[in-house]
């Protein structure tokens, strides 16, 4: 071959590349708007509208914490959003005839499916850049600002017969609150039953609490505090005219509980490395599986890139509501393997590296011998 032969073949290739790229890039951006949206009111919108009507949370926070929750399900979206695109395209492709007249020049389909698969990690890229940068940053934000907007007070609190719980790490009731009426900042006739200290347990009483917002602080005046043993008895009584409890940040990084999409992979694991001097082995391994997953979740883009086209090249023109039907079997049957690897790594049957990647090993292969069919069927098609 030629120089010249080959400077046209690249040219003609890159081409090609530039031509599905853009085919693909309208379907990919529609899915993106709709599995953002899915996620968005399945699991955010219908909370935040119910913490609107009970907790008085006010609309401008909660449209916030919606704001901030989008990116990370706009990550999300970016390997359901590929999937589709890269089989609506083939399927397109195909059903206009012209995967056909590529093959009749001479062209590989499998060159079509490696611009498919560039696509892909272009996409893998953007969604690790989105949660190693973007994510972290609005995750941590949007926790902080709700907590911080349901314990510190920053609502006006006008109702009757409060109750309020402090929920410590690991989900362990630390105090319950309880006052009997309220206006705006400062609750009367109140109630504080405290299981912070060992051993026993303390009763507050109080006329009155004003809530400081800036040292996340309440003032307690005119009241009186019990202490209270484990059998039952009364140890002590304190009476008081002014008293100040000052309740923990609302989240911190040395939770265990910690969302581990708050963090980045460096942060995950510093807390992997705290938690494995002072966690049991289960909170140990679930947290070493997210923070393979956190690799692992990204290239879940490029196999579902290669599943895509490897189905949409072998279908004819698929309707843009199957195509979607078809990608969401395919994320349902995703979610099912990743929930089967995370329990089984959790129990310590297989590694914590292996209970993240094995979703996207046995999809891989899946997306492999798919590929395999559709050339098997246009050869055969073409010979007709």
């Amino acid at each position: 071959m030629s120089r010249v032969s080959r400077v046209l073949g690249r040219q003609r290739l890159a081409l090609i590349d530039r031509y599905l790229f853009r085919q693909l890039l309208p379907p990919f951006l529609w899915g993106m708007g709709a599995f953002s949206s899915i996620g968005v009111s399945a699991a955010v919108l219908f909370d935040l509208l119910r913490q609107v009507s009970e907790a008085r949370l006010p609309l401008a926070i909660a449209l916030s914490i919606l704001a901030l929750q989008l990116p990370y399900f706009v990550s999300l979206a970016i390997p359901m959003s590929v999937l589709l695109a890269c089989l609506l395209t083939l399927s397109r492709l195909q059903g206009d005839g012209e995967l056909m007249a590529l093959q009749s020049t001479g062209m590989d389909l499998n060159r079509l499916i490696g611009s498919c698969l560039g696509f892909s990690l272009l996409a893998c890229l953007l969604m690790l850049g989105l949660t190693e940068s973007v994510v972290p940053m609005s995750q941590a934000h949007s926790q902080h600002l709700l907590l911080q907007t349901l314990q510190a007070g920053q609502f006006s609190l006008q109702d009757r017969h409060i109750v309020y719980q402090d929920i410590g790490p690991n989900q362990k009731l630390r105090r319950l609150f309880y006052a009997q009426t309220a206006q705006e900042k400062t609750l009367s006739g109140i109630t504080v039953i405290d299981w912070t200290l060992p051993n026993h347990q303390q009763i507050l009483v109080a006329k009155s609490a004003t809530w400081n917002a800036e040292q996340n602080l309440w003032t307690f005046e005119d009241g009186s505090i019990y202490a209270v043993g484990t059998d039952g008895a009364e140890k002590h009584i304190i009476e008081f005219s002014k008293q100040e409890l000052q309740l923990p940040p609302p989240l911190s990084f040395a939770d265990h509980d910690i969302n581990p999409n708050g963090v980045t992979l460096a942060q995950s694991k510093q807390l992997l490395a705290k938690l494995r001097q002072t966690g049991n082995p289960t909170q140990v391994r679930a947290l070493a599986i997210q923070i393979h997953r956190k690799v692992s979740l990204p290239f879940t883009v490029i196999v579902f890139g290669l599943v895509g086209s490897s189905l949409g090249i072998s279908q004819r023109r698929l309707a843009v509501s199957n195509g979607f039907g078809m990608s969401l079997i395919v994320v349902l049957g995703q979610y099912i393997l990743i929930f089967i690897a995370d329990a089984w790594g959790q129990l310590g049957i297989i590694s914590p590296w292996l209970g993240a990647w094995l979703p996207n090993i046995m999809t891989g292969f899946i997306g492999v011998v798919l590929l395999l069919r559709p050339g098997k069927t246009l050869r055969w098609q073409q010979k007709r």
